[in-house]
């Protein structure tokens, strides 16, 4: 029987990088159209059979690009430009710096939202910076998943690479790795707020918090494959822990 493991989205999310890398020649649609179906199926692999297999049974990143490239119809890559002639670097017009700026302002707003909900008089004004933080980042996630690759590679967020992707050789790494694998308990807990506000008893549980609860883990399992979902489920996240913890801890 297979060795059915969680992935912990670092050996297997460096296996997609190189293989969109390996594929960068091509227009950013036609990039996400060719992967759609393939991330998903390299994860599966990944949590079956151990990300450590990904090569065994696909080949390299590059060469498992090249072969998704030929079955499209997609010429070979271009051969490497001249030593003299430099490669046109993708266009940094400071829309990616705006996204990354507005995940922070609506995560900053979702924080003193929750908590303000405690005193039953709810301020606007943090729904309306939310929002704006929201707004601010457009621009950007309208680009597809290349935009949000374009803000993985700020420099502010790159430095938080370790933390996200975490080396397991390391008692830090250890750590955050079975923190990371609590997430689907998460995705339960995070329903429990919302019921408890309703304050439905067992009848509120059934009929909004079971709902709620399948919509949690849908809206999870979804932003593990598109992380332009994190610009409302990290909000969302603060929103809620905020509010559990103005509610029940009472701070």
């Amino acid at each position: 029987m297979a060795d059915v493991r969680e992935d912990d989205g670092s050996t297997t999310e460096r296996f997609l990088t190189r293989m969109r890398a390996a594929l960068s020649d091509l227009p950013p649609a036609e990039v996400d159209e060719l992967l759609e179906d393939t991330e998903e199926h390299v994860r599966e692999l990944a949590r079956e059979h151990g990300d450590d297999q990904l090569e065994l049974r696909l080949g390299t990143p590059e060469a498992y690009a090249a072969e998704l490239r030929s079955a499209a119809g997609y010429p070979p890559p271009p051969e490497p430009e001249q030593p003299t002639q430099q490669i046109k670097q993708p266009r940094g017009d400071g829309v990616e710096v705006l996204a990354l700026a507005g995940l922070i302002v609506a995560t900053a707003s979702a924080l003193l939202l929750g908590a303000s909900m405690r005193s039953g008089h709810t301020t606007p004004f943090f729904l309306l910076t939310g929002l704006v933080g929201l707004a601010i980042s457009l621009p950007m996630l309208t680009r597809g998943r290349a935009g949000v690759d374009a803000v993985a590679q700020l420099p502010t967020v790159k430095a938080l690479t370790p933390y996200l992707t975490p080396d397991e050789s390391t008692m830090l790494g250890k750590v955050l790795a079975y923190v990371y694998s609590l997430q689907p308990a998460w995705w339960l807990i995070r329903v429990l707020p919302v019921v408890a506000v309703a304050r439905g008893g067992i009848v509120g549980l059934v009929i909004l918090g079971v709902p709620a609860a399948i919509i949690s883990i849908m809206v999870g399992h979804y932003s593990r494959t598109d992380r332009r979902a994190l610009w409302l489920v990290v909000p969302a996240n603060a929103l809620v822990a905020s509010a559990a913890l103005y509610y029940f801890v009472g701070f």
